[in-house]
């Protein structure tokens, strides 16, 4: 490729990140004019260990410029844990196993990411643009209701537009330390893809990858502990989460009744990466017929809060049934009020009463309240996974059902463990 041939899609600059065999994700942005470019912006790119001779050609770290510590930017924050003396402070790295983004530094040593978002010519990166342009905005950008990853700059180069926004941790989140946590973060969420609904954007790519934190990284447990037992790493900062990554998002026009908004196709179809979906397809996605994205937006959110809590929760219930009887299990239990089209809160409560109503009133030790919120949890999953969208709960009902539940909850039910994972309460005083 000639020093001039730059990608003239999205797709094409994705895919030549591995092909033809030699290439590499940073070679794009390792070319001198967009690296100057970017450095008489004031952002440096992070630099490639391969570049540097180090590994094979499948090494993707990526590292600092220079040695300078990250300075604070508002955006991240590190556990307690992380500032106990003695601890080695690693050098940051960047797994830049996707083309479409690179770390950089500022001129103040702060850490971003560059992202490419659409290219002059290629209508399927435009409602990607105009999604984080409508959301990032004028009085908009300050909404505390407003969780989609900041956006702190765009850029401009030969037909190719980059959006810089902060550098967070993604990826691995450990499991929630109490009954507080997973409402806070239930809260945040929902209330995040309702702002975007509420702004006529449907995201139609939610998972838990696309959900970023603000964790700088490094240690979330005391030195010299090994374990992966659970602890309270999340209150040591003001915890906060973003959604990430609106490239197959769908913008309707701002006067546009959402009850009506529907769309044809299958999301990664619609933003031009045939065969590169990672997700399992809402179940109205594959009818043919016109479907609303805002309720395959909240299937999705129930696919992936079920595939993240699920196990942890289901087995906490399921420990505590076999105290009262050992061969008792989750399915035998409530399996059937699960498997309805209509899953009502109400029958599956008034089975657990019934089910309860032999323990030990003498056993205090029983959670009988934090069951309750478990199974409160479950049900609120299991109605938004429903295969029919009428049935679904909307992100107004679902981020009310967050406020009643945390209203219900005692501070001992509040501060209580839902999982199967052990918790390391002494951790606290750490």
């Amino acid at each position: 490729m000639t020093h001039f041939e730059w990608a003239k899609t999205v797709k094409e600059w994705r895919d030549k990140g591995w092909k033809p065999d030699g290439s590499r994700p940073y070679d794009f942005w390792k070319r001198e004019p967009l690296r100057k470019f970017f450095q008489d912006h004031g952002y440096t790119l992070w630099i490639s260990e391969y570049e540097q001779g180090l590994g094979d050609i499948y090494n993707v770290q990526l590292h600092p410029p220079n040695d300078e510590p990250r300075r604070p930017d508002g955006y991240t924050f590190v556990s307690r844990y992380q500032c106990q003396p003695g601890i080695l402070i690693d050098k940051p790295e960047f797994s830049q196993a996707n083309s479409i983004h690179c770390p950089a530094r500022t001129i103040h040593n702060q850490d971003v990411l560059i992202r490419l978002i659409s290219i002059d010519g290629d209508a399927t990166g435009d409602d990607h643009y105009e999604a984080i342009r409508r959301l990032s905005q004028g009085q908009t950008a300050f909404r505390g209701d407003n969780y989609a990853l900041p956006l702190l700059n765009e850029l401009a180069f030969s037909g190719l537009r980059f959006v810089v926004s902060p550098l967070l941790s993604f990826g691995w989140k450990s499991w929630f330390y109490n009954v507080d946590k997973i409402l806070d973060y239930l809260m945040q969420i929902f209330k995040g893809v309702k702002f975007s609904h509420d702004n006529l954007i449907a995201h139609l790519d939610l998972d838990s990858d696309n959900i970023l934190f603000n964790f700088l990284g490094g240690r979330t447990r005391p030195a010299d502990t090994d374990s992966d037992d659970i602890g309270p790493f999340r209150s040591h900062f003001p915890l906060r989460y973003y959604i990430n990554d609106f490239e197959l998002a769908v913008c309707f026009d701002k006067d546009s009744d959402p009850a009506t908004s529907k769309i044809t196709g299958l999301p990664n179809i619609r933003a031009g990466r045939s065969g590169e979906y990672a997700r399992e397809y809402a179940p109205e996605m594959l009818v043919g017929d016109p479907y609303c994205p805002f309720k395959a937006d909240v299937w999705y959110l129930g696919q992936m809060l079920h595939l993240d809590m699920d196990t942890e929760v289901k087995g906490f219930v399921e420990k505590h049934l076999k105290a009262i009887h050992d061969d008792s299990s989750f399915d035998g239990v409530f399996g059937k009020y699960f498997a309805q089209d209509i899953i009502r809160n109400e029958q599956i409560r008034q089975a657990f009463n019934e089910y309860t109503n032999n323990t030990n009133e003498v056993d205090i030790s029983f959670p009988k309240a934090t069951l309750r919120m478990a199974l409160s949890l479950l049900t609120m999953i299991a109605q938004m996974r429903t295969s029919n969208p009428e049935l679904q709960p909307a992100l107004s009902q679902l981020v009310g059902s967050v406020v009643e539940m945390r209203r219900d909850c005692s501070r001992g039910v509040l501060s209580d463990y839902i999982g199967i994972q052990r918790r390391v309460v002494k951790w606290e005083n750490w």
